[in-house]
């Protein structure tokens, strides 16, 4: 993962985003040419059948996005870093494009947005998470989990529901890697109490409502931060992308940089299951500040992806709408500002619902390039029910369709 990016981008106010032959969004830094699926296409690469189209800008800080039956987008601005600044935004398209309207405000650093299995639209705030409904014009909160831990280094709330209906929940760390938890002079064989206490962060917690309210228990251990969660349509498994610490080569003298270590992870979560965070990391590797922790303990990764590519956003891309190539694909959003990040990729799964081989872009070359594109920042993404995959970017202040043409088919 990146080190903790408290970029807070200005909210401005956001008006009609205009669908010309070229268009330079203003504060984002695209400069557009041509049309994808009706909007502005912007220049970076993409995978064969698809294209990029610039549906809104100025729109804060956006992180969740949440597309809805009726046509409407909804879009979470979290507003920066600081408490009860965020937003939450409809977004409408007309004929000259999309205009956003604001539906709640005060919002306390707002991330997630789902569509729950009773039809209702739910929330992820730092502290809570909550519910209304999807037509409201003015959304009424109805809290579902209230006095979830706000403070630390991870405070924003990713969840998914399972196929059941239940609710899966990140409690990131509050640490990058269990700082001020270990005592100094201590064997270095001891655990680090954020993870071992009563109330543990680097976890994700599992929600079933049972007689009238909702029961909760810890389901997997040893994630840092599980911004990246996604249930398999098919199976049912709980998938996790991984952002693993910074700073690593503080710890270890003779590495340079830790531009390429650790590698993020690809998880499948299981229950009671620990996946090592702070203990050990990559392919169960002794963490520097536990040279003596026992790895093998530990679940291993299904996958590594590269270092500080910053997961944030992750979906299963199915379907009849998906391209017959990419359904089913487990697609994930790489924010990082480092170089291994600011891209979209895929991984593909076979018949075992396991993923085949290594990664493939669907979105690369994203890096700064004045005059064409600023870096890429995809935050969070969500599949509409013609395919087009949505995508926020917090750093840019925008809302981005992927869009399969006919070549994807």
């Amino acid at each position: 993962m990146s080190a903790f990016d408290k970029t807070c981008i200005a909210a401005a106010t956001a008006g009609l985003l205009m669908t010309g032959a070229a268009f330079a969004a203003e504060g984002a830094g695209y400069v557009t040419n041509g049309q994808c699926g009706g909007l502005p296409q912007l220049p970076v690469k993409t995978a064969a059948g698809f294209c990029v189209g610039l549906a809104a800008s100025s729109l804060g800080m956006p992180r969740g996005v949440l597309p809805l039956q009726d046509g409407h987008i909804l879009v979470t601005d979290m507003g920066g870093w600081g408490k009860r600044k965020g937003r939450l935004l409809q977004l409408t398209r007309g004929p000259n494009g999309y205009s956003n309207k604001v539906l709640l405000e005060g919002l306390d650093r707002p991330h997630a947005l789902q569509l729950g299995p009773d039809g209702l639209v739910y929330l992820g705030e730092a502290g809570r998470i909550s519910r209304f409904k999807a037509d409201a014009a003015k959304p009424k909160l109805e809290t579902v989990l209230a006095n979830l831990p706000d403070e630390g280094r991870h405070p924003l709330k990713t969840f998914v529901f399972g196929k059941d209906g239940s609710l899966y929940v990140n409690f990131g760390s509050a640490t990058d890697n269990c700082d001020g938890h270990i005592e100094a002079g201590k064997p270095a064989n001891q655990s680090c109490s954020e993870t071992e206490s009563d109330q543990p962060r680097g976890v994700v917690h599992h929600y079933t409502f049972k007689d009238g309210q909702w029961q909760d228990e810890i389901f997997a251990r040893g994630l840092r931060n599980s911004m990246a969660l996604a249930v398999n349509p098919v199976s049912g498994a709980v998938w996790q992308a991984e952002n693993s610490r910074d700073y690593i080569n503080r710890k270890m003298p003779g590495l340079e940089n830790d531009e390429n270590l650790p590698h993020e992870e690809v998880n499948l979560l299981k229950q009671g299951a620990h996946y090592g965070w702070p203990y050990c990391y990559d392919n169960n590797m002794a963490a520097p500040e536990f040279p003596n922790a026992d790895c093998s303990r530990y679940s291993k990764p299904v996958r590594l992806m590269p270092g500080h590519a910053a997961p944030l956003g992750m979906l299963f891309y199915s379907g009849d709408a998906a391209p017959a190539a990419w359904r089913n694909s487990l697609i994930i959003g790489w924010h990082g500002y480092r170089n291994n990040g600011h891209r979209i990729v895929a991984y593909h799964f076979d018949a075992n619902n396991q993923p085949q081989g290594d990664y493939t872009e669907l979105v690369g070359d994203w890096a700064d390039a004045p005059g064409k594109h600023p870096m890429g920042a995809p935050t969070d993404l969500k599949a509409d029910n013609k395919g087009t995959i949505w995508v926020t970017e917090d750093r840019n202040g925008t809302l981005l369709a992927l869009t399969p043409n006919g070549d994807a088919k």
